[in-house]
């Protein structure tokens, strides 16, 4: 192993001058040099940025609105954190400058990465100054310059090779701490990319396994990983010691404290995950890694809101083959849709898809050609990991039912509100 180390800092942990200062803390206090820092939009601003180029689409006069106020927010930020001098001020004007020029782009899923990312960049210029302001010696790098990746927007796929080559030279001689952000990387054509929603901790996954990390740090504003939300979920408890295998299930479900992909590089690698409270950094917090078997054995329990129905059949009562379902997978992933759960008969396959207001009407233009496709908004899906007696029926329970999946390791139902 190297001496490399991680810290990945979500969006909640920069959210505000506070937040932030006690990022630059947990950085001085708890980080070991060589250490990459890697670093989320603040709070809530890449939905801001989703609402802004989706306003921008459908020629939404909102779309002005949403940009000033981003601007407003991380100006305000650097002024309440005494860092906003001429050279900040300077790049962060650049980066809404880009914001606006996008219509440059052709295609709506390359415009959408190239804003969307403008958050993390922000972010992580701000945290960079911030500990430079307190004596770290700390720099700065762009993402885009290292984290390679295909020309497939809003869900790219990382080119290893090209990804530790450039990581290794543009940290041949690192500073204290490197600051870059999570999210983002760059098509072969220098574009920018995205790793789909909630991706930075997949990034932060991707610098541990090229850089041989010995550990990877994810700060949270909970203590561990949790049974389930404990604003949403009743009764949740800390899980101690996660298996690898048992943390990408959970992630594959949608448990929104880690992504999807952070644990097969941390795997392959054999760095060990620690997700931490940055509100009490002393607490054990959670591990993912080697171990035999869940601690403590529980069902997980996972929510998403606002997910979208959508039911594909043929139009001439013929089967759904292979191919038909290959071929409507395919038009969600060119429309960056997210399949959160799927269901098939004989004549038709219902989908259960996040809601976005651009992409769903141009799946559903693009199904209703060779097939027939509705769609139905406003569901919830909930998700039962390892589901016992009493959690079947409690999720069963739990509003007019739309969709049923269940085996011997997961249970799944789609419901319309009461």
């Amino acid at each position: 192993m190297s001496t490399w180390s991680i810290f990945k800092f979500g969006g909640a942990s920069v959210k505000d001058p506070e937040a932030l200062r006690n990022a630059v803390r947990l950085v001085r206090e708890y980080g070991t040099h060589p250490l990459l820092v890697v670093v989320s939009a603040m709070g809530k601003t890449t939905n801001a940025l989703e609402r802004y180029i989706q306003a921008r689409e459908l020629g939404d006069t909102a779309a002005a609105v949403e940009l000033d106020g981003i601007k407003a927010f991380h100006g305000q930020m650097a002024r309440d954190l005494g860092l906003l001098d001429t050279e900040l001020q300077a790049q962060l004007d650049a980066l809404w400058a880009a914001a606006e020029r996008v219509d440059s782009l052709q295609a709506y899923n390359p415009r959408y990465d190239a804003v969307v990312s403008l958050g993390e960049l922000a972010s992580s210029r701000i945290l960079a100054a911030a500990l430079k302001a307190d004596g770290q010696d700390a720099a700065w790098l762009d993402a885009r310059e290292v984290l390679a990746t295909d020309a497939v927007y809003r869900r790219a796929t990382v080119d290893w090779a090209q990804t530790a080559s450039r990581t290794a030279q543009a940290l041949a001689q690192p500073a204290g701490v490197t600051v870059t952000q999570g999210f983002i990387g760059a098509a072969p054509d220098g574009s920018t990319t995205t790793l789909g929603r909630e991706g930075s901790d997949y990034s932060a996954a991707i610098f541990a396994n090229v850089l041989k990390a010995s550990s990877l740090s994810i700060w949270k504003d909970v203590p561990g990983m949790l049974s389930g939300d404990p604003k949403v979920f009743p009764s949740v408890v800390r899980l101690e010691q996660v298996p690898y295998r048992e943390a990408i299930e959970l992630a594959f479900y949608g448990a929104s404290i880690i992504h999807p992909k952070t644990i097969q590089p941390l795997e392959q690698g054999g760095t060990t995950l620690r997700i931490r409270s940055f509100v009490d950094p002393d607490a054990p917090g959670t591990e993912v890694g080697p171990f035999a078997a869940l601690t403590p054995e529980v069902p997980c329990w996972i929510r998403h809101e606002n997910q979208v129905l959508i039911d594909v059949s043929s139009r001439d009562l013929s089967f759904l083959s292979e191919g038909h379902l290959s071929e409507v997978y395919r038009i969600f992933a060119e429309e960056g849709l997210l399949v959160r759960a799927a269901q098939h008969t004989a004549l038709s396959t219902r989908f259960a898809v996040n809601d976005d207001r651009v992409a769903v009407p141009r799946a559903l233009e693009r199904l209703n050609g060779p097939y027939r496709a509705t769609a139905e908004h406003g569901l919830r899906l909930t998700t039962v990991r390892r589901p016992d007696a009493d959690s079947l029926a409690t999720l069963l329970a739990g509003g007019p039912l739309r969709m049923v999946l269940r085996n011997h390791e997961v249970a799944q139902v789609l419901t319309a509100p009461n």
